[in-house]
């Protein structure tokens, strides 16, 4: 009987460290893929580089703060996420109008994350206002990319676009995540356990993001 107990002990310690190894560790498989493949340079990809790069480096020290409070990492990275995901998706929503909305919704969600911080749910707890609010704000530009898409007769092969994909998988992350996001703060306070259990869709939905990057890296050479 400890036997299997502590089987089932081990297992949940290894399923947490693989949790935490694909929410860290994911996105080297599309800087892996652009170290093997190499790439064809576009500012998209310039910008989404520059988001995976960061994103290891605070994930990671996030990581190393534990069991310490590390929320205020995650206000930072949530708040980085959101301005890389929205000026990416600005490249390929190719529209004057658009880009003028998206810089100023940009400011404004910036200036909320921070007040929202410092004033509103603090810097103790996860911000689930910001994290709902900038998740909801990029599903909503990915569902106009796709509407664009849908009216564009010139387009037969959409998977074949790199766009497609990016696109997707920030579609995938933010959609999957909004409710997660926006009841954690609840889930925190209630019912700590679950929360914490809870959180490993993230993870999952980081992974499947960081693949559809990939392949979206590897349409981009082929364009």
């Amino acid at each position: 009987m400890r036997g299997c107990l502590n089987l089932i002990k081990t297992f949940f310690v290894n399923k947490d460290l693989l949790f935490d190894i694909l929410e860290i560790f994911s996105p080297a498989i599309p800087l892996v893929t652009i170290a093997i493949k190499g790439f064809k340079k576009s500012t998209w990809l310039i910008l989404l580089i520059f988001y995976l790069v960061i994103y290891l480096i605070l994930s990671a020290y996030a990581a190393s703060l534990r069991p310490k409070n590390n929320i205020v990492v995650y206000i930072i990275i949530s708040l980085f996420t959101f301005c890389f995901f929205a000026l990416i998706l600005e490249q390929f929503i190719r529209q004057k109008k658009f880009k003028i909305i998206n810089r100023t919704v940009m400011i404004i969600a910036v200036l909320f994350l921070i007040i929202n911080a410092i004033w509103g749910e603090g810097l103790l707890i996860f911000n689930s206002y910001s994290s709902g609010l900038t998740n909801f704000i990029l599903v909503s530009y990915c569902v106009y990319y796709y509407k664009l898409q849908l009216e564009n007769s010139r387009i037969f092969f959409v998977e074949k676009q790199p766009s497609f994909w990016i696109v997707s998988g920030i579609f995938i992350y933010c959609a999957g995540n909004f409710f997660l996001f926006s009841m954690f703060n609840s889930l925190s306070r209630n019912n700590l356990v679950f929360a914490f259990y809870a959180w490993n869709i993230n993870d999952f939905l980081i992974l499947v993001m960081n693949i559809a990057f990939a392949k979206g890296i590897q349409c981009n050479l082929k364009t």
